[in-house]
């Protein structure tokens, strides 16, 4: 029978065509910089052989429990990352996808439902589209998890947490969340990045005022 020879793709970082099946080619790809040792509440780099916590979360535990960031926001990725939430780069999706995969452990952790990171629904009209929802609907197909997009609401309208600091960023995000009752003890957030942590840290507590007593976050990258 005959076969149609494979189309090379062409990687969206350098522009050269390679024979890989993801839209960065394998040069471009080590050029991605992995997190290292981290902090197991809130994914900080940490100095390697210490206690798997940073001096923040030593000192006070946020209400994420465990977060897995496999990257650093950082050139390549940063570019990739901005295509995808903000030109409406949807053709990425099962590439940074697999990003979190990759850095996900070998045994699973025993999560009962994946929650993306919720948008306002002005934001949601304004940009088309949740990123993150669309990263939690490919992992939950390839993990066999089920995600659900109803459990968390953005209730207020915040500013663009970009341009704030981080004390800023803190006052911005309070009360900005709403959970639903859920028939689970043991939720992962889905988001493409952690900036300082405020955002997955309200949700957290807020899911967790619904009876949940574990909440993890699993994401793309995580600024340094």
């Amino acid at each position: 029978m005959f076969k149609w020879p494979r189309i090379p793709t062409v990687c969206l970082i350098c522009n050269q065509t390679h024979q890989g099946k993801h839209a960065v080619c394998h040069l471009c790809q080590e050029q991605l910089i992995t997190n290292g040792p981290a902090c197991y509440h809130c994914a900080m780099p940490i100095p390697p052989g210490t206690l798997m916590l940073c001096g923040t979360c030593s000192i006070k535990k946020p209400y994420q429990d465990h977060v897995i960031a496999g990257h650093a926001f950082e050139e390549p990725l940063r570019t990739l990352l901005h295509e995808f939430k903000y030109q409406e780069g949807l053709y990425l999706t099962s590439y940074l996808a697999n990003l979190i995969l990759a850095a996900l452990p070998k045994e699973l952790p025993p999560t009962q439902c994946l929650i993306p990171v919720p948008l306002h629904p002005l934001r949601l009209k304004q940009r088309g589209f949740n990123q993150a929802a669309e990263l939690a609907k490919y992992l939950s197909r390839q993990l066999g998890i089920p995600y659900h997009l109803t459990h968390c609401h953005k209730v207020v309208h915040t500013k663009p947490q970009a341009e704030l600091n981080a004390q800023s960023r803190q006052k911005n995000l309070k009360g900005a969340f709403q959970a639903e009752p859920m028939p689970y003890q043991h939720v992962t957030l889905i988001d493409d990045l952690i900036t300082t942590g405020s955002t997955i840290n309200e949700i957290a507590k807020t899911i967790k005022k619904q009876g949940v007593t574990q909440v993890d976050v699993w994401c793309c990258a995580r600024v340094y």
